[in-house]
Parts: structure tokens; C-alpha cells; sequence
């Protein structure tokens, strides 16, 4: 999508460029030194007609080169401003995130000492509740052993009594017997 006049244009330039080369090309050398004369006037004249010729882009550029230092001084101007910013910013950031932390901790350490003193708290129920049931055991061996005991006592009472009437019955017997 070229215009005819940026195709004159760019036809121009490349004739001066292939002028420039035969001018290098057909110069005179200096012999052992591989250099050549040139006419330094005729070399320029080309040169100045290719920049004549050139579109405003290359200009641009051209004057962007002169004005390098001046682009670099403004570029490290801005990238300084830049990295000032960006450690202020780290430095909130660290500050937020120490803070955030402390926080944490905070928080952290009082639900430890809440767990702790659950924990407390279940260790005691645990042991009260192992001394219940000791107790427990206790009691109930104590009761089983006196009803063992009062029930071997009934049972020797029982015995007794059995014994007597056995005996009274036995007696009964045998005086029926002497009645007979």
C-alpha cells in the first residue's frame, strides 16, 4: 500500500546509496594499508541528499540520536522516581504485612492459651472423672465384699437355726420313736 511518491522516494535514495558504494568502490587506495582517498565533499553531498530525502520518521529518529543524552537523563530520572516509589510501596507492604503478623501472633498465642486452658480444663475432668470412678469401684468392691459377708452371715445364721431345728426335729423323732 505504497504511494507512487514514497516509491519515487525510496528509488532515490537507493540510486545515492548505490552512488555512494561505486564512489568506494572505484576510489584510489593507498597501497600497503588498504585504505582508500575518497573525496570527502562528494561523499557529504550524498549523504546530505539521502537525509534530504528521507521520510520525517528518520528525521525523528535523527533528532531522537542528538537528544540521546537528554532521553537517557529523563529515562534515569524516571526510572529513579520509579524505584523510590516501588521501595516506599515494599516498604508498606512490609510494614502491613509485620503488622498483619503481629496480629496473627497475637491472636495465635491468646487461642493457645485458650486451648491450653481447655486442655487444662479436659485433663482435670479426665482426672476427677478417673477418681469417680475409682471411688466408684471402690464403693461398689466394699459393697460386694459386706453383701458377700452379710450374706455368709445370714447363711451361718441360717445354718444355725437349721441346725437347731434339725436337731429339735431330730429330738421330736426320736421320742416318737420311744412312744412307740
Amino acid at each position: 500500500m505504497t504511494n507512487p511518491k514514497k516509491q519515487e522516494l525510496e528509488l532515490r535514495v537507493l540510486e545515492l546509496i548505490e552512488e555512494f558504494e561505486d564512489k568506494l568502490e572505484h576510489s584510489p587506495t593507498v597501497p600497503l594499508t588498504g585504505r582508500i582517498l575518497v573525496d570527502r565533499q562528494d561523499l557529504l553531498s550524498i549523504l546530505k541528499d539521502i537525509q534530504v530525502l528521507l521520510p520525517d520518521e528518520y528525521q525523528h529518529v535523527r533528532w531522537i540520536k542528538s537528544q540521546k543524552d537528554q532521553i537517557i537523563e529523563e529515562a534515569n530520572t524516571l526510572a529513579q522516581e520509579l524505584i523510590n516509589n516501588a521501595r516506599h510501596e515494599e516498604l508498606r507492604i512490609i510494614e502491613n504485612a509485620k503488622a498483619q503478623e503481629n496480629d496473627i501472633l497475637t491472636n495465635a498465642s491468646m487461642r493457645s492459651r485458650e486451648l491450653i486452658d481447655e486442655n487444662d480444663i479436659v485433663r482435670k475432668a479426665r482426672l476427677m472423672a478417673e477418681q469417680l470412678l475409682n471411688d466408684a469401684e471402690e464403693k461398689a468392691e466394699d459393697i460386694r465384699k459386706s453383701s458377700y459377708a452379710y450374706a455368709e452371715e445370714i447363711m451361718k445364721k441360717v445354718e444355725y437355726n437349721m441346725s437347731k431345728v434339725l436337731h429339735t426335729v431330730k429330738e421330736n423323732i426320736d421320742e416318737l420313736d420311744e412312744y412307740k
